[in-house]
């Protein structure tokens, strides 16, 4: 577990690197602090950005981004802009990711223990003693209250048809996340009824060798997509291929070359574009690491 902790570590150092990028003609950005939606949210008040198409193209989902341990919306908009010119309504969605789940339930011999963790995480309710997140601050609540908070400002826009009885209308949405936040994006796909599920380098494990019990649960698995690098430094490829084949996701293809339709678990051995730590864990989704060959292949696929 201290290698997990190390390169944790690099990876909340690497995402602060992120530099300003403009946003692309053709779409609106918002840039919202999430206290500013509700006063109930008291931690993890970094931005959360929107963005949405202004013309006929929009497509009614809506697509959600849950970034990884210690990183912020603004480390993967290039992925989110990419939804948004593709017709989602699109949000890079802040939230409580520390610390890790995997560093704290890994060792755990307990296959319900990542689920019961990354739950309180999503809705709030106490559920795990290594996680203390209220329902005001809970993932489900901050998406709430944001959808809320951007309809009263642009109605035209109509964000609120992705609320439903004071309540994300998960049929209508699509959760993507890297790291911690895939896996937060995974159990959410088993709990409720997403469009949806899009894996960045992201997979539960215990290292006595049992599996997860969201992982082991094949709920909806035609909804489930991932990506991961072959030599990712934090998550071992063959990990994350047994995770695969529990979830009952499909034999895995290459990225580096054009795409199946119907192939839903990716890996890839495309060079990161650039060689900072942790490269091949980020490079599958994180702006500054993400190569081209992945953005025109893995994403649009994802996409589609």
């Amino acid at each position: 577990m201290i290698r997990l902790l190390v390169l944790s570590t690099f990876l909340v150092a690497a995402c602060s690197k992120s530099p300003g990028i403009p946003t692309p003609p053709g779409l609106r950005e918002y840039v919202v602090i999430p206290s500013a939606t509700s006063t109930a949210i008291t931690t993890y008040n970094e931005p959360h950005y929107a963005y949405i198409i202004p013309d006929d193209k929009r497509r009614n989902q809506l697509l959600v981004f849950l970034p990884g341990t210690g990183a912020e919306p603004k480390n993967y908009r290039k992925f989110i802009r990419l939804a948004a010119t593709k017709g989602y309504h699109a949000i890079g969605l802040m939230y409580p990711n520390e610390p890790a789940i995997n560093q704290i339930c890994a060792g755990s011999g307990d296959v319900t223990s990542h689920s019961r963790a990354r739950l309180e995480i999503i809705d709030g309710t106490d559920r795990h003693a290594g996680v203390n997140v209220n329902t005001g601050n809970s993932i489900n609540q901050r998406l709430t209250t944001l959808l809320q908070y951007l309809h009263k400002a642009h109605p035209e826009e109509n964000w609120a048809q992705f609320i439903s009885n004071a309540q994300p209308a998960w049929d209508k949405i699509c959760v993507a996340g890297h790291s911690q936040g895939a896996g937060h994006a995974a159990v959410m796909g088993k709990t409720y009824p997403l469009s949806r599920v899009i894996l960045f380098s992201g997979m539960d494990f215990l290292t006595n060798g049992q599996i997860p019990d969201w992982v082991q649960n094949t709920t909806r698995s035609d909804r489930f997509y991932a990506l991961h690098h072959e030599q990712d430094e934090l998550l071992n490829i063959d990990i994350v291929k047994n995770g695969w084949s529990h979830l009952a996701m499909g034999a895995p293809a290459t990225a580096d070359q054009p795409i199946a339709p119907a192939t839903r678990a990716l890996t890839t051995k495309a060079t990161p574009a650039i060689l900072l730590p942790s490269r091949f864990h980020n490079m599958t989704v994180v702006d500054v690491y993400a190569p081209t060959t992945i953005i025109d292949n893995a994403w649009v696929h994802f996409l589609q």
